[in-house]
């Protein structure tokens, strides 16, 4: 389906919830897993001129850091469309560090100017990264992973890696760290749908986060 000019698409997001000890009823080969960051999940729109950077409740976010090359996401003048997070709370990393001014990519929805409905989640992780290239993103080695964000050649622009399998052991150490609030779950083969609703794309995904004052299971 072509994609020629803006129009507002929710970015896929789970709605499931599962308490840490039933990651590993997942850790079966159907399911990819990532880190959840603590930021502010953002869509990113643009055609190299245009740019939108809206929240995932259809709000424009007005202010982002001039630092972050949205612009350059599209190398060909046509229609990118990305859902990511946007660090900007100030969240300490791995090196305590505050992490801050960055995006990071979890998901394409529009790659040159076409709505990617029907692809999976494997394609467009695949999509990814061969558009941006970086560390190791698809593991078959679970337990192989150093950095939960990989730095792209773009000015601001990062990715998620994706992880086949050690679900547990990710999640053990992803919520030693304030910028992670665990991890999210996706199925490899699920098939991307419209996001005219911002409950769609959600079946096929599952959070896990760590428990807190304000969230438990």
């Amino acid at each position: 389906m072509n994609y020629n000019e803006f129009k507002y698409l929710y970015p896929p997001r789970p709605q499931f919830k599962i308490p840490p000890e039933e990651l590993d009823k997942y850790d079966n080969g159907e399911y990819f897993a990532s880190p959840k960051l603590n930021g502010t999940a953002c869509v990113v729109f643009t055609n190299g001129e245009q740019l939108e950077v809206y929240n995932r409740h259809k709000l424009p976010i007005s202010k982002y850091s001039p630092f972050i090359n949205f612009r350059s996401l599209s190398p060909d003048g046509q229609w990118y469309v990305y859902a990511g997070e946007y660090l900007n709370k100030g969240q300490k990393g791995e090196t305590g560090e505050v992490e801050r001014d960055k995006f990071v990519i979890w998901d394409i929805l529009v790659y040159a100017g076409e709505y990617l409905i029907g692809s999976t989640y494997l394609d467009r992780i695949r999509i990814i990264d061969n558009a941006y290239p970086a560390k190791q993103l698809v593991s078959d080695k679970g337990l192989e992973w150093r950095e939960y964000m990989a730095a792209t050649t773009l000015n601001g622009i990062y990715k998620v890696p994706v992880y086949a399998q050690g679900f547990k052991y990710m999640y053990d150490d992803l919520v030693k760290t304030d910028l992670y609030e665990g991890v999210v779950l996706k199925k490899a083969q699920a098939k991307l749908t419209y996001g005219f609703n911002e409950k769609n794309n959600s079946e096929w995904q599952i959070k896990c986060r760590k428990q807190n004052a304000l969230y438990h299971f």
